[in-house]
């Protein structure tokens, strides 16, 4: 790969056998017209119907004006106009992470930084998790908590109880979060430190496990881990200054695998303000928000004043947790859980009518509605709430979103389709397929149903929801299109398998399509923004051909805006 500009003589080989099925060029160019960037000899997949590849693509002022072949758009170059020789690599629109929690474990800030308890972290072995936790108590003063997040329950031998925990230590309060996000396993001392005891009654749409004696074992389900909110929130803080630091990382991160786009599933004040610094700095990332319904009067308050109409920063849904986890096995179902024939979930914390109300209000304001449901009783709820908004008060094309839609049949993607709902479902089979085993093998293929909802015609959105699981967008293709878990081998849900082809579809296009960012992003077409990256290999032919080496294919440059953010140089 060389990047130049044509004023140094550049020689820029045609490569006749990566022949192109046809190019669009803007009418209103000529020769003689100056453009940014010039993209030449590469193999472009530009996620448009009616072009599917080409091998050149012109960039000016940020946004796309001609895709096509070599021959022709070389014409637009000029001696100012930067040269980029793809060398036949391939290039695709930006991946877009339709539903993430950017987070940073802020592990390195100090002794009471969140431990990372991630596999990606080291944690894929229950010893590997006692001497993380060890190691760290070391460190802590005595008294003070000690907290981690993302431990896979799969791989250290299950979920540790408070006994198990004290073990470890005795003397802090200690709080792991499950890589689900939706359940706790804490220590005695974190117990007694949010005043658990035997007569301590669970929240409506949580759970406090215990013993036969009633005794609190120390996992923790749901609205029940509000209990230690006051706990966590007492906990020590990075300064400003390392806080902006760490979000930089932390997106950085993100550019370098190749995502130009993400939505934030869960945003706070707090947060968006982190974001709009950043990005008025200058931080190369478009940040679209779904803003927590605790925080619906503050963003109807703010979503149209000016200190908010920054560049990349987009405030646009409510994010409304109505049902519970897949992976955290709280999912509410009409039917029982596999492994336990009296076991159907834990039922959200609000009854109908109360969300009837709250996405009436998110639809009359304008808004869209983002709704995490995962089991098919907690979707069908959604449904219905979101039908009675729309027929008291149609909107065209409100396009709310399922967050998950993990448990359906075919009757849930029917109302889906006919109300005009878009999914955000999870592409994760590869990092917690065994999660699945629980709900039995008759609900396999009618989970996650990336591949239906597609034949039916439903506007799916490629997301990681990381930290569930990692934000590496060619992990998850080949989660989508392999559907094989990394524990056991086993394909979970074969059925709901997809090309690669429509992997990328949905990381790119399908994403645009659910934020109603379509006109700007997802494809590389005249007009568009000039997000795109440049690959080490096809995703295309590699997983026709060798599917499980997807995720092997590396990012070789991201770019936002017509503006190279990430280059890896390859010999």
């Amino acid at each position: 790969m060389s990047v130049s500009s044509r004023g140094s003589g550049l020689s820029v080989p045609r490569r006749l056998a990566d022949a192109v099925i046809g190019f669009t060029l803007l009418t209103t160019l000529s020769p003689a017209q100056a453009v940014d960037t010039l993209v030449v000899n590469a193999r472009i997949y530009t996620m448009d119907a009616a072009l599917p590849q080409a091998e050149a693509m012109a960039v000016d002022n940020g946004r796309i004006l001609a895709v096509g072949d070599s021959l022709t758009l070389r014409t637009l170059s000029t001696p100012q106009t930067t040269v980029i020789d793809a060398q036949g690599r391939v290039i695709l629109p930006g991946f877009n992470d339709s539903h993430m929690h950017p987070q940073p474990a802020f592990e390195e800030l100090g002794p009471y930084g969140m431990l990372d308890l991630t596999p990606e972290g080291g944690v894929e072995s229950h010893e590997a998790l006692r001497r993380k936790i060890r190691r760290k108590a070391a460190l802590v003063e005595p008294g003070k908590l000690i907290w981690g997040m993302g431990y896979n329950d799969n791989l250290v031998g299950g979920h540790p109880s408070a006994s198990d925990l004290d073990q470890l230590t005795i003397q802090h309060p200690l709080v792991l979060i499950h890589s689900s996000g939706h359940r706790l396993a804490v220590n005695s001392a974190a117990l007694a430190a949010a005043g658990i005891d035997a007569q301590t009654r669970a929240p409506i749409g949580g759970k406090i496990v215990r013993d036969a004696q009633g005794k609190a074992t120390g996992i923790i389900l749901e609205t029940a881990k509000d209990l230690f909110k006051p706990l966590l929130t007492a906990r020590p803080v990075p300064d400003e200054a390392a806080l902006l630091e760490a979000y930089r990382r932390e997106l950085q991160a993100f550019v370098d695998q190749g995502i130009t786009s993400i939505t934030d599933a869960a945003a706070e004040p707090e947060r968006l303000a982190i974001y709009r610094r950043l990005l008025l700095e200058g931080f190369p990332l478009r940040i679209h928000t779904l803003v927590l319904a605790e925080h619906l009067d503050w963003l109807e308050q703010n979503i149209g004043r000016n200190e908010w109409q920054v560049p990349g920063l987009t405030l646009a849904g409510v994010k409304i947790f109505h049902g519970n986890s897949l992976s955290g096995k709280t999912a509410w179902l009409y039917q029982s859980y596999a492994h336990d024939p009296t076991y159907f979930g834990i039922p959200p914390k609000r009854n109908q009518a109360e969300l009837d109300a709250l996405i009436a209000r998110v639809h009359d304001a304008g808004l869209q509605a983002a709704v995490h449901s995962n089991g098919d009783r907690e979707i069908d709820m959604t449904l219905n709430a979101i039908e009675k908004a729309q027929a008291a008060n149609p909107r065209p094309d409100p396009r709310h979103r399922i967050e998950h839609a993990s448990v359906v049949n075919r009757q849930i993607l029917a109302r889906v389709h006919q109300l005009g709902v878009v999914l955000a479902p999870h592409s994760y089979v590869y990092n917690h397929g065994e999660k699945m085993v629980d709900y039995g093998t008759g609900r396999w293929d009618w989970m996650h149903p990336n591949r239906t909802a597609l034949d039916m015609g439903i506007a799916v959105g490629g997301n990681s929801d990381y930290p569930i699981s990692p934000a590496k967008p060619l992990q998850r293709v080949q989660s989508m299109v392999t559907r094989r878990a990394r524990s056991d081998g086993q394909v979970y849900g074969a059925a709901q398998r997809v090309s690669p082809e429509q992997a990328v579809y949905i990381w790119t296009h399908g994403s645009a399509e659910i934020q109603h960012s379509e006109t700007d992003l997802g494809s590389l077409q005249a007009g568009k923004l000039a997000d795109w990256i440049m690959l080490s290999g096809d995703p295309f032919l590699v997983g026709h051909r060798q599917p499980a080496e997807l995720q092997s294919i590396e990012v070789l440059m991201t770019v936002i805006g017509g503006e190279v953010v990430y280059r890896r140089e390859r010999p």
